[in-house]
């Protein structure tokens, strides 16, 4: 992106090149601007006429202007004239990217083209091709996976990209500070297609989600998930968050906070985000709701082991 198009539009089934495309322009965007430097836009919610009119009004940004639009698969291509129009005479110093997974509109294409822009189209890798991308995936989060790791890796977590980065995330979690992986560590650590929603689960229940987490929770467990099973994902999120939360607000700064933290660079920059969203005296409360099951379970006195779990879930969430 060095010598930047008017508009860009970028289409296709590779979710995680098309995200990894997202997340430059954001970079970009706040590089040259500041935070808050990408104007986002849902094409499911705003249409083309309104990313015209969003386009052609009047900024005080002494920069390049970047302005994202997200899901413009959704549009028809009687809706796309006055974006047309727009285009016909972009606005100078602007950038327009334009995303679509799947297909794009031609009638789009078109008038991005007309633009003097680029399409971008990634196709998202064929089966046989996977172990070879989930290996390169790795490398992006700091590990190094040999070929029969990865085979196995996309065996047990499925053809689904999201699901495979998000088991390369938890096993990177899981190893570190290791970095290497194999196949034996990944046959023992590695989940199917529904354990990395473990994660998900913990990552709900910090987020106060109660919809979500009883929702994933109900999921797991009807499909054999045990509690026991479920329960350390999320008290290990949880105290991640709560120290990420204490740290800042103790005035530690960021850089400091994640070093402090111990953990990947990647994971450290989620926690500390999740941190800044959250209530470190919910957070509290949730740890403790667990370490009242933990009592439970081990007296043998409280309710049978889903019904307690089901309970200690909706109390840390609420």
């Amino acid at each position: 992106m060095a010598d930047l198009k008017p508009a860009y539009l970028v289409c296709g089934e590779d979710d995680a090149k098309i995200d990894s495309w997202r997340g430059r322009v954001r970079r970009r965007a706040e590089d040259e601007n500041g935070p808050g430097g990408l104007e986002s836009l849902d094409a499911r919610e705003s249409g083309p006429d309104e990313v015209a009119a969003a386009l052609s009004a009047l900024t005080f940004g002494t920069g390049t202007r970047y302005v994202m639009v997200d899901g413009v698969e959704a549009w028809k291509a009687g809706e796309i004239e006055p974006l047309e129009r727009e285009l016909a005479a972009p606005a100078p110093d602007t950038v327009l990217v334009l995303i679509a997974r799947g297909k794009a509109p031609a009638r789009l294409t078109k008038a991005v083209e007309n633009a003097g822009g680029e399409r971008r189209e990634y196709g998202a890798p064929k089966p046989w091709e996977l172990p070879k991308w989930a290996a390169e995936r790795a490398q992006e989060e700091g590990l190094r996976i040999d070929k029969e790791g990865a085979k196995l890796l996309v065996e047990r977590a499925g053809t689904s990209q999201q699901r495979i980065a998000r088991e390369i995330e938890k096993l990177a979690i899981m190893i570190h500070p290791e970095t290497r992986l194999d196949g034996a560590m990944v046959a023992e650590l590695a989940c199917g297609p529904d354990g990395g929603q473990a994660y998900d689960l913990a990552d709900a229940v910090v987020a106060g989600d109660l919809e979500t987490t009883l929702r994933l929770a109900e999921r797991l467990t009807s499909a054999g998930e045990p509690p026991a099973r479920l329960v350390w994902p999320v008290i290990r999120r949880l105290r991640e968050v709560h120290r990420a939360a204490e740290l800042l607000e103790a005035g530690v700064a960021d850089r400091d906070a994640a070093a402090a933290l111990g953990t990947p660079p990647w994971l450290a920059k989620r926690t500390l985000a999740a941190a800044k969203k959250a209530d470190r005296t919910a957070l509290a409360r949730a740890l403790c709701a667990f370490a009242d099951l933990e009592v439970d379970v081990r007296s043998g006195e409280g309710t049978d082991e889903h019904t307690g779990f089901t309970r200690a879930l909706a109390r840390a969430a609420a």
